[in-house]
């Protein structure tokens, strides 16, 4: 309502025993606890009660019961939801917690790593651990938060920035970022002592975890069940540097019979500048890498390069490992590399490691030489069992030189023991084409094999079929199994080797095709798989 007239401002004052009722609108200041009132008035006058009503001051001991709130929902909803229960802001506001709220600061330089594992432990493993109420979010907001020893995350951890490159954590300890915790403190080869929680439920995103020294990123020891979303996994390789085993972004130390790394989930996120973005020899399972970047370092991931198949949590080494819809760029050796076990038993090593729909670029697997270059080493090299590349693509050619030089790619896409199935690819058959004139080639496939799937259409004519070849140094051999609709397509495959130089072994296999005249050319549609 408008206001109707304006009086003398009245105001008392005194201790806080001898506040009165104060008049409407006038304010009594509480000396002795510094608090201010001010009168309601009479009901008769709209006062929805008789008495003083507190305003909220820097001295007011009742600030967490002062303010109520009702949550209301949207409001400019015709009916909006209205809840019965009233709740301070004091109790909305214990729903959040910030790093901040311990000292941490982000201002990167103070050290904020007491600070950060001081709001760690409190909110995951003090003695109200086993109560669901206490395993809120810690929220990091935006700034660097320099540390120098890793923090220790336990079970049940829900870390959160603001972004990558906008929450950014700092290490500069020789040691990694983060390592796991137990619920009772216990780090590595003691994760689960006295029946300890181990870690488990655990979700990072939105942040940078950077390593300014060639130490790791996180060390996922024991860990079931860990989530990373949007996380940027930085450290300190400069493109072009040799091989650091303790650099490494993301890793497993930790295992047993017992206690083994599994279900951990990579999504969006990035991991560059580490001499191994991903190095996992230690026995794990069910790990994936969704929508990733991979750049700036030696290798990309390298498993099982450490495990020898018979000490205790380096039996089996990583298995069931996915690396899917990813990017892959600025590596110098193998983007992907599965390592033998030296000296085990058949059956042991990683196992199920899996590519799929990645993509390659031109800069990985060519020691650093540029684009366009040739390398001795092959994008992914699976050497044991189970694994396989699916529809990923190779921006980089694999293709022998024909000029005569003794320069040579010698590596395909993939070497070593494993299928590749490439995407399909479709190509016009020019008519009347009498000389043998190559569709496609497959670089270093001595005692490969490679099955080519076809569909062929030449105007009202088609042929499906199934192309095997078996290649070797002494020839090639193939057999082309295929069913016509009607008369003959005029369509004749046909494999050979292409020895585009001296050297023996490790030849060229060039699929090749005839075709009769008939005033039509014919179009090809085709899938490749190889067998590694």
């Amino acid at each position: 309502m408008p206001i109707v007239q304006i009086s003398r401002i009245q105001h008392r004052r005194g201790k806080r025993t001898d506040l009165p009722q104060l008049a409407a609108g006038e304010l009594g200041w509480v000396i002795d606890e510094q608090r201010l009132f001010i009168g309601n008035g009479t009901v008769s006058d709209g006062a929805p009660a008789v008495g003083n009503t507190e305003i909220v001051t820097a001295g007011s001991s009742a600030f967490t019961t002062a303010l109520n709130h009702t949550y209301q929902g949207y409001l400019g909803d015709s009916t909006p939801v209205t809840t019965s229960q009233a709740r301070t802001l004091g109790q909305r506001l214990d729903e959040y917690v910030s790093v901040k709220d311990f000292g941490a600061t982000g201002d990167d330089s103070t050290a904020d790593v007491t600070a950060i594992q001081n709001a760690i432990d409190e909110i995951y493993t003090d003695t109200d651990k086993d109560d669901t109420r206490s395993r809120r979010v810690l929220f990091f907001p935006a700034g660097t938060y320099r540390i120098n020893a890793a923090l220790k995350i336990p079970p049940y951890a829900h870390l959160v920035g603001e972004g990558p490159d906008k929450t950014i954590i700092k290490n500069s300890g020789n040691n990694a970022v983060m390592v796991t915790q137990d619920d009772e403190g216990n780090v590595g080869a003691n994760i689960g002592n006295s029946s300890a929680t181990t870690p488990t439920q655990i979700q990072i995103s939105n942040m940078t975890l950077r390593n300014t020294v060639a130490y790791g990123g996180v060390s996922l020891d024991r860990v079931t069940k860990a989530y990373f979303n949007n996380v940027k996994f930085q450290g300190s390789y400069a493109s072009g540097g040799a091989d650091a085993s303790t650099s490494k972004g993301v890793t497993v130390t930790e295992s047993t019979s017992v206690y083994s790394t599994t279900n951990v989930m990579f999504n969006q996120c990035q991991f560059t500048k580490f001499a191994r973005l991903v190095d996992i020899s230690n026995d794990s399972t069910n790990i994936r890498f969704h929508d990733c970047d991979f750049s700036t370092a030696y290798y990309g991931a390298l498993l099982g390069a450490e495990m020898d198949g018979s000490t205790a949590g380096s039996i089996n080494g990583p298995r069931d490992v996915h690396f899917t819809s990813s990017s892959w760029s600025d590596i110098g050796q193998q983007a992907i590399y599965v390592k033998p076990t030296a000296g085990a038993d058949a059956g042991v090593g990683p196992r199920n490691i899996i590519s799929q729909g990645n993509w390659y670029a031109s800069t990985v697997a060519n020691n650093f030489e540029g684009t366009g270059t040739f390398s001795e080493v092959p994008v992914i090299q699976y050497d044991n069992d189970e694994c396989s590349s699916h529809l990923d693509f190779f921006e980089r050619s694999d293709l022998r030189r024909s000029d005569g030089s003794s320069n040579l790619n010698a590596a395909p896409e993939l070497q070593g023991i494993g299928i590749q199935t490439k995407a399909i690819k479709s190509q016009t058959l020019a008519d009347n084409t009498s000389s043998a004139t190559t569709i496609n080639e497959y670089p270093a496939l001595a005692g490969k094999g490679l099955k080519i799937t076809y569909k062929i259409v030449r105007g009202t004519l088609d042929r499906t079929g199934e192309m095997v070849v078996s290649a070797s140094t002494n020839g090639v051999s193939y057999d082309d199994t295929y069913t016509e609709s009607g008369s003959d397509v005029g369509v004749e495959l046909t494999a050979a080797l292409d020895d585009k130089d001296s050297t023996a072994g490790s030849e060229t296999v060039a699929l090749k095709f005839t075709t009769t005249s008939t005033g039509t050319a014919a179009t090809i549609d085709y899938q490749t798989t190889i067998l590694a």
